[in-house]
């Protein structure tokens, strides 16, 4: 067994050194701005625009789309005026103009931005790439990078030291383009999903890093949105190759955690709940929810329980299949959202508990006792170099035998 006290020195992260000869940003380039990305400065109404904000500010309304799958952004003018200066309405309207956004909401003094959307022709066309090397844009990207955020810092429960390993150890991934952008090209992809893989495996080759550490307690980088198939076939660390080791039935298996923390004696007594803990601790939650409806394969089966979770129960076919087998815990799900007044509110509380075992627990672990090993995480899984599975896999068996008490199979 480890012996986890035994702690080796604390290491110290100097993540600015890596982005000293970084020369550009690696941008979404719509092809409707092909013709902007080739000149420096275009004049309008007497004024002159760099067209390195133009690409800069549609890039980052893509991104969040592409992340978010949502197409409707507040644009602050005090953020706006902060990164783009005094002529950052010139760059809204000429965009505007463009076509490449469109106004769906005005502003309200004291209640809202205004809100934009990206119009369907742009998400539609090529997106190609842009090199932007404008000095001040680059400049506040590396900031952004090496000093973790502070506004990240401030909204998420992860240990500031824990977070300093997590982007530092992004440095040390590599990826085998070839085989990556092989399998996106062959496979029948939704084209947002492939433009974001895409993306993604481009930066990972370029070590052009982003992350966002969100208010629920997860961790958003370019490995985030990979498909499963590049993560397990062309992630490189330091050299070798990886290997993935997540929690089965992760969100079900925090439920456990979550009715157990709300005291609910008329769940927790009961044979059903015995039986759920169960199988959300031995891994066996979705095939039970297979060999007891319809639905057989497991992809399908996941999104349906995602939807009972996280969605707003409204007695779909997904919602009656879990409340036949489940009927409790069924109606503790809808009762916690009834609660809290927020369907979402599930989702959050489930993600802030696995965040907690994943970050401050698991890999702080492995930042003090094992400072070499480097990972990166997806949600609820540690992808690392192949030598140390036996390790890791120790330690996530540990720690998940110390959240819930009892023996789990991995």
């Amino acid at each position: 067994m480890i012996n986890v006290v035994e702690y080796k020195e604390k290491k110290n992260f100097n993540i600015g050194k890596k982005l000293e000869k970084k020369t550009f940003s690696l941008q979404f380039l719509p092809e409707i701005l092909n013709d902007e990305s080739k000149i420096k400065n275009i004049e309008v109404d007497s004024k002159r625009l760099k067209t390195s904000y133009l690409i800069d500010i549609v890039h980052n309304l893509l991104l969040k789309y592409y992340f978010k799958k949502e197409n409707h952004f507040n644009l602050s003018s005090v953020i706006l005026k902060e990164k783009y200066g005094h002529l950052y309405n010139y760059y809204i309207n000429y965009l505007q103009e463009k076509g490449v956004i469109k106004l769906i909401k005005k502003h309200l003094k004291g209640r809202n931005a205004r809100i934009y959307k990206l119009d369907e022709s742009v998400l539609s066309s090529k997106i190609g790439r842009y090199k932007n090397s404008d000095f001040i844009l680059l400049k506040k990207y590396k900031n952004a990078v090496s000093s973790i955020e502070t506004s990240d810092r401030e909204n998420s429960s992860i240990d500031p030291d824990v977070k300093k390993k997590l982007v530092d150890d992004l440095f040390h991934i590599e990826i085998n383009y070839i085989s990556a952008i092989s399998f996106l090209d062959k496979s029948k992809l939704d084209f947002d999903i492939y433009n974001r893989n895409k993306y993604s495996v481009e930066c990972i080759d370029d070590k052009h890093i982003f992350y966002h550490f969100d208010d629920y307690g997860r961790m958003h980088t370019n490995f985030t949105i990979l498909k499963s198939h590049i993560r397990q076939n062309c992630l490189i660390i330091d050299g070798e190759e990886t290997t993935e080791i997540d929690i089965p039935n992760s969100q079900p298996l925090f439920l456990c955690k979550l009715i157990e923390k709300e005291r609910d004696l008329k769940v927790l007594l009961s044979n059903e709940y015995q039986l759920f803990k169960h199988l959300t601790l031995n891994g066996l939650f979705y095939q039970h929810i297979i060999d007891n409806s319809e639905t057989k394969d497991k992809k399908l089966v996941k999104n349906a329980i995602y939807k009972v979770l996280f969605g707003k129960n409204f007695k779909n076919k997904h919602d009656q299949v879990f409340q036949n087998l489940f009927p409790l815990i069924y109606n503790f799900i809808k009762e916690y959202k009834k609660k809290y007044q927020n369907y979402k509110i599930l989702s959050h509380h489930l993600q802030n508990l696995e965040s907690n075992l994943i970050f401050n627990k698991i890999v702080k672990q492995l930042m003090y006792i094992y400072p070499e090993i480097k990972i990166v995480t997806v949600h609820d899984s540690i992808i690392c170099g192949k030598k140390y599975k036996p390790i890791v896999k120790e330690i996530f068996q540990q720690n998940l035998e110390n959240e819930f008490k009892n023996n789990l199979i991995l």
